[in-house]
């Protein structure tokens, strides 16, 4: 597994992993966020959304995105609901690959996604607060740690929202959503910028 430069994406086995592209959200954006994730989607095999391609009971450019990068996997967000279009859309309990269980975040994984070594999810969208004299402003980060389940340690990665114009979870600040942070302490979580730099959270 590798984390892309400077953008919100993984590759896993030749699978690209992005998250969180609220396609609709703001109409006049889709067609940015459609490029850039084409353009990633060039790196592998197969694309793979982590849950929120759309955003719920916005009109998007969903048909045509579908179309054009072809080789498209969806795990279930709490926004992939009523498709107008044919997607290969997975349960919202995630996928294994291998060593990696993938799911969204809104909702508990399946036992088997959950016995992964390493767990990756999305639905969060965390950033962090870079404060300046006049205020600051949001960075979004990747957010990775260990947790113990079952008395097994793993590791954990967060990944940021792929649309930079989603709301976003200062966690420096406040808890983000998702079933994870309920049995998770983040708070000594590595918080990595896009462009891998390291910063910490100081929320004690």
């Amino acid at each position: 597994m590798k984390i892309v430069p400077n953008t919100p994406a993984l590759i896993i086995k030749n699978k690209v992993v992005i998250a969180d592209l609220h396609l609709g959200l703001f109409s006049f954006f889709d067609k940015l966020v459609i490029e850039k994730a084409l353009e990633i989607a060039e790196l592998g095999e197969e694309l793979i959304i982590l849950g929120d391609l759309k955003h719920l009971g916005k009109k998007s450019r969903i048909s045509e995105f579908v179309e054009a990068v072809g080789n498209l996997v969806v795990i279930k967000g709490n926004h992939d609901i009523n498709f107008d279009v044919k997607v290969n859309l997975e349960s919202s309990r995630g996928i294994r690959i291998g060593k990696y269980g993938l799911f969204h975040g809104h909702a508990m994984p399946s036992d088997d996604v959950l016995q992964a070594k390493k767990l990756i999810f999305a639905h969060a969208h965390p950033s962090i607060l870079l404060m300046d004299e006049i205020g600051g402003v949001k960075e979004r980060v990747w957010l990775e740690d260990k947790i113990e389940i079952a008395g097994e340690r793993k590791d954990i990665l967060v990944m940021p929202a792929f649309n930079d114009l989603c709301a976003s979870t200062a966690v420096n600040l406040e808890k983000p959503a998702g079933v994870m942070f309920k049995r998770w302490d983040y708070r000594k979580a590595k918080a990595i910028l896009l462009d891998g730099t390291l910063l910490s959270l100081n929320v004690d």
